[in-house]
C-alpha cells in the first residue's frame, strides 16, 4: 500500500504547491529578475573613464568576446561581464565581485568574491568564496560556495559544500548524499531529493520530497504529493509537516516532536484573485521592460530631456502632472457631449492613455540615473537607467495599497514632465503672468510728500 501511494504521489507531483508557496516562488523569481535588471543596467551603460579592459574573451580560453569593465571602489574590484561563455580555469584565481550575463558560466578555479549572474547553464566545480546569486535554467554545484546561495532556476543540483544558507526556487532540486550545507535551507520546488547533510533548519515546500539525508535542526515540510523518509533520513530537531496523508516515520528518525497537519483540498482557502494579481503584475513588468526598451531606444534624446525635467523641476512636474491627471477626464467628457467632437475625444483619449503608460519610463530613467551616478558612474545612457529604475518601481508598486499610491505619484511626475516639453508648452499656464505696462509713469513730478 505504501509503495503504491509513493508511486502515485510521484505522478501527481507536478509543481502544484499551495497558494502561499506559489507566492514564495514568485517573490524569488522577481528578486532574480531584479538582479538581472541591475546587471543589464550596468552592462549597457557606456564605458566610464575609469574602466579598464582586462582582455577577457581570449579565444584560446574558449571565452566568447564580451564587454568588460573592472571598477575598483573602496571595498574591492567589481568585474562586469557580458559573454557567451565565462570561464575561470582550474588553478586560476580571480579576485573580484562578478556581475555577469552569459550563455554559460563555469568556475573551475577560484572566484574570490560574490557572483550575481543570469545565464542558461552553470557549473561551480571550483570555489566561490562569497555569495552565489542569480537565475538560470540549470545550475550544478560540485565545488565550494563560501557563503549563501540564492537562486531561481529550473533545475539545481548540489553535490558540493555550501558554508552559508541555501535558498532556491526551482522546478527540481537535487541534493546528493555527498552535499553539505552548514546553514539553513529554504526550498520551493515541484520535486526535492534531499540526500545530503544540513547543519541548520529546513523549510521545504514541494510537490514531493524524497529524503535520505540529515537535518540537524527543526524541519517544516509542506507537500501536496507526499513524503518519503528513507532508512538513512534523520532530523535532529522537531518535525512539522503538512500533506494529504500521514506517513509512517521509523523510530529514531526524528529526535524531537512530530506534528502532522492534514491538508484537505476542499478546506484550502485559495486566494485566486490575489494569485492572479501577482501574476499579472509580473507579466506587466516583463511587458514594460520590452516596451520601455523599444520606446527609449527610438526616442533617446526625448527620453533623456524629459527625465532631466523631473530632476531640475520636480515639484513643478508633480503639480502639472496632478492637474493634468484630474482635468483630462473632464475634457474628454466635454468632448463627448457634442457629436462632432466625439472623434476628437477618441484621439485625445488614446494620447492620454499612452501618456499615462509611458510616464513611468521617464521617472524610471531619472531614478536609475540617480542610483548609478551615486555609485560613481557618469554619462549614463537612458536605457540602462530605465531598466534599473523600472525594476525598482515594479517591486515597490507590488506592495498592497502603498504601492498603488506610489504608482499614482510616479505617473504624476512623468506626466508633468511630458507636459513641459516644447511640444505641449502646458507649463506656460503655470508661469506668473507678465506685468503689462499701461504706458503711464508710476510717479509724477511734484506728487511726492514734502519734508
Amino acid at each position: 500500500m505504501n509503495a503504491m501511494r509513493i508511486v502515485r504521489a510521484r505522478q501527481v507531483a507536478v509543481a502544484v504547491v499551495r497558494e502561499r508557496d506559489v507566492r514564495n516562488v514568485m517573490i524569488r523569481v522577481a528578486l532574480g529578475l531584479l538582479v538581472v535588471a541591475v546587471a543589464l543596467g550596468i552592462l549597457l551603460t557606456p564605458t566610464p573613464a575609469e574602466a579598464v579592459d582586462t582582455g577577457a574573451g581570449d579565444p584560446a580560453r574558449g571565452v566568447a568576446a564580451s564587454t568588460v569593465h573592472v571598477l575598483t571602489p573602496g571595498h574591492g574590484k567589481i568585474d562586469i561581464q557580458q559573454a557567451g561563455q565565462y570561464l575561470v580555469p582550474e588553478g586560476e584565481t580571480k579576485e573580484a565581485d562578478l556581475y555577469i550575463w552569459a550563455q554559460s558560466l563555469e568556475i573551475a578555479g577560484t572566484l574570490d568574491g560574490d557572483i550575481v549572474a543570469g545565464f542558461q547553464d552553470g557549473t561551480i566545480s571550483g570555489t566561490v568564496t562569497q555569495d552565489l546569486n542569480g537565475m538560470c535554467e540549470t545550475m550544478r554545484v560540485t565545488g565550494v560556495v563560501g557563503d549563501d546561495v540564492r537562486f531561481a532556476c529550473e533545475t539545481f543540483y548540489l553535490d558540493g559544500y555550501v558554508v552559508g544558507d541555501f535558498i532556491v526556487a526551482a522546478k527540481d532540486v537535487q541534493i546528493s548524499e555527498t552535499a553539505v550545507i552548514d546553514g539553513d535551507v529554504i526550498i520551493a520546488a515541484a520535486t526535492v531529493t534531499m540526500d545530503g547533510a544540513v547543519g541548520g533548519r529546513a523549510r521545504i515546500m514541494t510537490g514531493f520530497l524524497d529524503m535520505d539525508g540529515t537535518i540537524a535542526g527543526n524541519a517544516e515540510i509542506t507537500t501536496d504529493g507526499g513524503i518519503r523518509l528513507g532508512p538513512d533520513a534523520h532530523i535532529g530537531g522537531d518535525l512539522f509537516y503538512e500533506g494529504p496523508s500521514e506517513i509512517d516515520i521509523p523510530e529514531g528518525t526524528v529526535a524531537g516532536e512530530v506534528t502532522f497537519q492534514k491538508v484537505i483540498e476542499e478546506e484550502i482557502d485559495f486566494d485566486f484573485f490575489g494569485g492572479v494579481s501577482v501574476l499579472f503584475h509580473f507579466l506587466g513588468f516583463l511587458a514594460a521592460l520590452v516596451a520601455g526598451t523599444i520606446i527609449v531606444a527610438l526616442t533617446t534624446d526625448h527620453a533623456r530631456r524629459t527625465a532631466e525635467i523631473i530632476r531640475t523641476k520636480p515639484l513643478k512636474s508633480l503639480g502639472i502632472g496632478f492637474v493634468t491627471f484630474i482635468c483630462m477626464p473632464i475634457v474628454l467628457l466635454m468632448l463627448l457631449v457634442f457629436i462632432l467632437t466625439i472623434p476628437l475625444m477618441f484621439i485625445v483619449g488614446l494620447a492620454y492613455a499612452i501618456a499615462l503608460y509611458i510616464a513611468k519610463f521617464y521617472f524610471s530613467i531619472w531614478l536609475g540615473n540617480l542610483i548609478l551616478k551615486r555609485g560613481g558612474r557618469t554619462d549614463v545612457s537612458p536605457i540602462p537607467s530605465m531598466l534599473l529604475g523600472l525594476a525598482i518601481v515594479y517591486l515597490v508598486t507590488a506592495i498592497p495599497l502603498v504601492g498603488t499610491l506610489v504608482g499614482v505619484v510616479i505617473i504624476f511626475f512623468g506626466l508633468g514632465a511630458l507636459m513641459q516639453r516644447k511640444e505641449t508648452r502646458l507649463d506656460a499656464a503655470f508661469e506668473p503672468a507678465p506685468v503689462v505696462s499701461n504706458g503711464l509713469p508710476d510717479e509724477f513730478p511734484g506728487t511726492g510728500t514734502g519734508a
